[in-house]
């Protein structure tokens, strides 16, 4: 089915090594000897082929998820998704926020993401802690489709916006394999790495290399006043999926730390519904 190639994708994907973020699509080289080999006796030529093959070739997006998307089960059986690739990844300045409100004593909010200065300036109404000013999550590369489908399961434009971000993807698997990416991605070590640094809309003005980060969009609070005013903290439950997510990329050793030690809010039924909403769509998925 579907699903079990959805798994299986995320489990070769998911070896950082493998990652496609930085280099062309992986399936572009095979699928043109293929076709070069198989019209060899046409009159096609080789330029009109590889012509057909880029205009042919579908769009795709890459999607930063810094919450409960950082588990690959909730993509694949909570939002029936598919991911093409995915990798572990950092968002330099900005910062977690929970100030989507959700359910009060059920599930009282969910994670965002919001520029290091708008932050900054709401830093006495946050418990989030903003010294690092980085959100480390999953770089995941999606279909059109797939795209559609966070967008519309996530509340864009009601709940959220779409962010446009360059994101740095881990270096090596260590337990700091995300703050090594960003030391590497923002030093300046030759004139040539000089002309291929940019400065992204962080408004930080840290210098970011084209070369170490990607292009991407996430998600941040749609309303001015969810941006501007103190986060809610979130149900256990919640947290845990964020967790969950945090291990399954093996994401820094600190982070995960910080997501562990993160104060919750109150629910008035156990720790809240996001667990339970994910374990049933397990379920419901692995007996089809």
């Amino acid at each position: 089915s579907y699903l079990l190639l959805g798994i299986s994708e995320m489990m070769v994907h998911h070896n950082r090594s493998r990652c496609s973020f930085l280099s062309p699509d992986y399936f572009s080289l095979p699928f043109a000897v293929f076709l070069l080999i198989f019209n060899s006796g046409s009159n096609l030529s080789t330029c009109a082929t590889c012509h057909a093959i880029a205009n042919s070739k579908p769009k795709t997006y890459n999607y930063f998820a810094f919450g409960s998307n950082m588990a690959s089960s909730t993509m694949i059986y909570l939002r029936n998704i598919s991911p093409l690739a995915s990798t572990a990844a950092v968002l330099p300045g900005h910062s977690l926020r929970f100030n989507i409100p959700g359910v009060r004593g059920v599930e009282p909010s969910s994670a965002a993401v919001e520029p290091a200065t708008d932050a900054k300036s709401n830093s006495e109404n946050t418990d989030v802690g903003t010294e690092e000013q980085v959100v480390h999550g999953v770089l995941y590369k999606l279909t059109e489709e797939d795209f559609g489908i966070i967008c519309r399961t996530e509340g864009v434009p009601l709940a959220y916006s779409l962010h446009r971000c360059r994101v740095v993807p881990y270096d090596g698997d260590g337990e700091a394999a995300g703050a090594d990416a960003m030391r590497r991605a923002t030093s300046i070590s030759t004139e040539s790495e000089r002309t291929t640094k940019i400065i992204p809309n962080n408004e930080n003005g840290e210098q970011l290399s084209r070369k170490y980060s990607v292009p991407a969009f996430t998600l941040r609070a749609a309303r001015k006043g969810w941006r501007e005013g103190g986060d809610i903290p979130p149900s256990k439950s919640y947290l845990n999926v964020l967790i969950r997510g945090a291990k399954e990329f093996a994401l820094d050793a600190s982070y995960l730390e910080m997501l562990e030690n993160f104060p919750v809010g109150r629910t008035w039924l156990g720790n809240g519904l996001a667990e339970e909403m994910l374990r049933v769509a397990e379920l419901q998925n692995k007996n089809v």
